[in-house]
């Protein structure tokens, strides 16, 4: 008989389906793909995917590419991300299509300047924390004195009458 708990798949809590749900939200044709455990961490897999600028040719036609975005997130209980998302993305180079509607537009534009995509960035950075060692207080060290025996307190105090002479 199987364990059901092996078995199980990984769910997310309350305060990471919080912060999946708004980072859903705020990307366009987002979707989840997958969800795994590690170390007791959740990783989830989103992908979604954008249209570049269309650059219109005629009423009818267009040029436009689209831009695909895949991210890996670590979750930590409380739904933060715990380290910068592992992220990469896919450009499909603009292809020609036609518009059912009426397209209008600017069309004075030249097509290198049209067809420019910048670079897309990373949506979860987690910096690293400073430690400032500069503001640390340094201990001082303080040196204790033993009570000496009575000939080795004859002996010290020669020795300093010596050092004195």
């Amino acid at each position: 008989m199987k364990n059901k708990s092996s078995s199980r798949k990984p769910r997310l809590n309350k305060k990471q389906r919080a912060w999946v749900n708004s980072f859903l939200s705020s990307h366009s044709n987002a979707r989840v793909r997958t969800i795994y455990e590690l170390d007791g961490d959740r990783i989830v897999q989103i992908e979604w995917w954008e249209n570049t600028n269309p650059v219109i040719l005629d009423p009818k036609t267009y040029i436009q590419g689209i831009i695909s975005y895949n991210m890996w997130v670590k979750l930590r209980k409380s739904g933060d991300p715990r380290k910068t998302a592992e992220f990469s993305y896919r450009i499909t180079p603009p292809e020609k299509r036609s518009a059912s509607w009426h397209l209008t537009g600017q069309l004075s534009l030249e097509l290198p300047q049209c067809y420019e995509v910048p670079q897309p960035n990373n949506p979860v950075i987690i910096k690293p924390k400073r430690r400032n060692t500069k503001t640390k207080k340094l201990k001082k060290f303080l040196q204790y004195t033993l009570p000496l025996s009575e000939t080795s307190v004859q002996i010290h105090t020669t020795n300093i009458e010596n050092w004195e002479k």
